[in-house]
């Protein structure tokens, strides 16, 4: 893959720093002196600092300059322990700077609106955003029809609790989920129905044997890399579970956190196959963005609005308006499109070396599947559980999550692990899939 030459300048700088030719506290050259000595223009060598910075290499002195960082600060090239269990993007691909001056911005074009109130529905600047957006994934929502949410999370919660048209209240989940949905659901107590997912996908004749015996509320999906397998499902797939859900009056509440990072333009959500109003579909910035930030949004069908709204109110009166006003600039200046463009490809780089690594490591130690994209891996063990398992690999020095937690109480299950690529590089992710070797020899 190709480097930028703003990357190729930080990680020159970052030699000379681990070669000590930069000492700690070191003034470093400034911007104009760089640029002449390497023949390159201003603006990326300020890229260049501007990644320094952003991962603690370097740190800047107004009206001074930047300065190297004290050694015990700086990132470890191989850190002892190797984290593949934190799902928060990766720091050196997040565009900290970028949205700061967003938010700078949107303090001076919504001053007035982003120290008040704001409507409990969201912005209607980042709303109208939000619906030129969701086109180039062929969802073409109303703008009426988006609502913006602290997160996806809060959305899933009001979701769950809230009352539905048809009167049904259990719901449908795949197995394993997101532990967080199961979280809700264990919380409020709500009646839950499960079905077996694999990497084939589910089994379809179950399906609608679920939907014609049960009053099912809605079914609960992550149709595209999974959380925690990476598992997806084919379009022919999501088509048959809209058209079941469509037969048995069945909502499909469709999370799509991770849409950004498909590079499948021919994978469409199950929301674009929808012409009836039964899919509400959710979306996530958080694992691949800025998890602070704390949005989400969710379209939501002209029936259960008022019922999501009044909740939503009754929840937060509004989410955060400074950062739903950031988020607006960001996407309408072509901001993101520009960051998902070079998270696809850090990403992807990252999927190609765990799945070469695990196919030459692991191959008849573990069931192993490692999706083309995404940011989760999942490795199906047997002979040791995955409590188990996760103890003696961190003691090893990796850390994973085993998925016990994403299944209901009792439902017969393999034992796996979990591995997220997001605060591992390469040289790590290679050291990681040893260990696990090591571990299960």
């Amino acid at each position: 893959m190709a480097e930028y030459k703003y990357e190729y300048v930080a990680r020159i700088i970052k030699s000379k720093i681990q070669n000590a030719e930069y000492k700690p506290g070191d003034k470093m050259p400034s911007i104009f002196a760089l640029a002449k000595e390497l023949g390159l223009n201003k603006d990326t060598i300020i890229r260049a600092y501007g990644q320094l910075e952003s991962e603690h290499w370097i740190y800047t002195v107004a009206k001074s300059g930047h300065y190297v960082v004290k050694a015990a600060d700086a990132a470890e090239e191989t850190p002892l322990i190797i984290d593949m269990l934190s799902t928060s993007p990766a720091s050196e691909i997040n565009p900290y700077k970028d949205f700061y001056h967003c938010m700078e911005k949107a303090i001076s074009l919504y001053e007035h609106k982003l120290f008040s109130y704001s409507a409990p529905k969201g912005m209607p600047e980042l709303i109208g955003a939000l619906s030129k957006y969701l086109a180039d994934y062929q969802i073409f929502a109303k703008p009426q029809d988006i609502f913006i949410t602290s997160g996806a999370q809060q959305a899933l919660f009001i979701l769950a609790t809230m009352d539905f048209p048809h009167g049904h209240d259990a719901i449908l989940v795949e197995q394993p989920t997101y532990n967080a949905m199961m979280d809700i659901i264990n919380i409020n107590k709500i009646p839950v129905i499960s079905i077996q997912r694999t990497a084939r996908g589910i089994d379809l004749s179950k399906l609608e044997k679920i939907f014609s015996q049960n009053k099912v509320k809605f079914f609960y999906t992550m149709p595209r890399f999974q959380n925690p397998t990476g598992f997806s499902y084919c379009n022919h797939q999501k088509k048959e579970i809209l058209r079941l859900a469509k037969k048995y009056c069945v909502y499909i509440v469709e999370d799509d956190y991770l849409a950004d990072l498909d590079i499948d333009p021919k994978n469409d959500p199950i929301a674009a196959f929808d012409t009836d109003d039964i899919v509400i579909y959710i979306k996530s910035f958080s694992k691949t963005f800025l998890p602070g930030l704390r949005l989400g949004m969710a379209i939501i069908p002209a029936r259960l609005q008022a019922a999501f709204m009044k909740m939503k109110g009754a929840m937060d009166i509004s989410s955060s308006v400074h950062s739903q006003g950031a988020l607006e600039i960001y996407l309408r200046s072509g901001m993101y499109k520009s960051h998902i463009k070079r998270a696809r490809a850090h990403y992807q780089e990252k999927m190609v070396v765990l799945d070469a690594e695990c196919k030459k490591e692991l191959q008849g130690l573990a069931c192993c599947f490692v999706p083309p994209m995404g940011i989760f891996a999942y490795i199906e063990v047997g002979g040791i559980t995955a409590e188990s398992l996760v103890i003696r690999l961190e003691q090893s020095g990796l850390k994973a999550w085993g998925i016990g937690p994403a299944y209901i109480e009792g439902f017969d299950h393999t034992e796996g692990i979990r591995l997220c690529i997001c605060k591992a590089d390469t040289k790590s992710i290679v050291r990681a899939v040893q260990i696990i070797k090591n571990v299960l020899y």
